[in-house]
Parts: structure tokens; C-alpha cells; sequence
């Protein structure tokens, strides 16, 4: 049997969108404060990728950033180059997320729930492995805010900001 994989449907702003919302939640549910810009252009890609999906098996919203990383160092292996890939993905599904205004962006640095609220139903259509990714989203943006800063998060990636 031969699977089809659909990038197309992966790249899209509004599924981009859902998975950002659902990281920012994740992060406002453990820091009010909500994400700094920077962190979703991580976040994101990570999330989205499939071939990282496996690392998150065995997790939990309590596992936390660097234990995760701990049992997954393959996940720092070339995530300069992933994330500078998905910079153009990552921004449409910001300003979607704003324009329609399920997400705000505040102060100009930090992502904040917007006046309209996400349908669920979507989400329902989709398939395992794309709706994981979404759920992944949300774990990190818990895992985020837990962790400390931006800078923080970065530095424990192996990334600079």
C-alpha cells in the first residue's frame, strides 16, 4: 500500500494557525503572560514534524522541556536548518492567526489570545497524524512557558537568539 503524505495541506496558513493557537494556549495555561514572538518560530517546526512525532511518545504537559530533550537529543541534530525552512510557514500562520484575530499580538513581542475563538470541528476531520501535531504544539507551549525565558529555551536547543 502506498500513503499518500499531503505537504501541501501542512504548509497551509489556517492549519498553521491552529497549531500556533494551540501552542499559545498551552503556553497561557502555565504563564499568562504568553510566548514571545521567537518562541513559535521554534516551537512550530517541531511540532509540525513528523519525524520528531516519536520523541513525544511517553510525554506529558509535566515531562517538561529538558527532560524531553534529555531523552531526545536527536532533536537538536539540524534544528537551525528547520527552523530557518519554516520561517515563511511559520509567519503565515501568525498573521492569519491575527487577522482573523484568534490570536493578537501584544506589545509588538508576545502572542495572546484574540477575540475570536478557534471551531473544533476542523480538527475533528484531520488525521491522526496531523492532529498530533497540533496536541504536540500545545504540550511545548506548556513545556515552554515552564521553562523560563526565550533566551532560555534557545540556549537549552542549542540555538542563539
Amino acid at each position: 500500500m502506498i500513503v499518500a503524505h499531503d505537504i501541501y495541506s501542512e504548509t497551509n496558513p489556517a492549519y498553521g494557525t491552529y497549531a500556533l493557537t494551540m501552542f499559545v494556549q498551552g503556553f497561557i495555561a502555565a504563564n499568562d503572560a504568553g510566548p514571545e514572538l521567537p518562541a513559535a518560530y521554534l516551537a512550530l517546526p517541531i511540532a509540525m514534524s513528523g519525524d520528531l512525532a516519536t520523541s513525544f511518545n511517553g510525554t506529558n504537559k509535566n515531562t517538561g522541556l529538558l527532560e524531553w530533550l534529555d531523552r531526545s537529543p536527536q532533536i537538536q541534530l539540524g534544528l537551525a536548518d528547520r527552523v530557518n525552512r519554516s520561517m515563511e510557514i511559520v509567519t503565515a500562520a501568525v498573521r492569519v492567526a491575527c487577522f482573523t484575530m484568534t490570536l493578537a499580538l501584544v506589545d509588538g513581542t508576545r502572542l495572546r489570545a484574540g477575540a475570536q475563538k478557534l471551531k473544533k470541528s476542523p480538527i475533528a476531520n484531520l488525521s491522526d497524524d496531523t492532529a498530533n501535531a497540533i496536541k504536540r504544539a500545545e504540550r511545548l507551549g506548556y513545556w515552554f512557558a515552564t521553562a523560563g525565558s526565550t533566551r532560555s529555551i534557545f540556549d537549552a536547543m542549542g540555538l542563539t537568539l
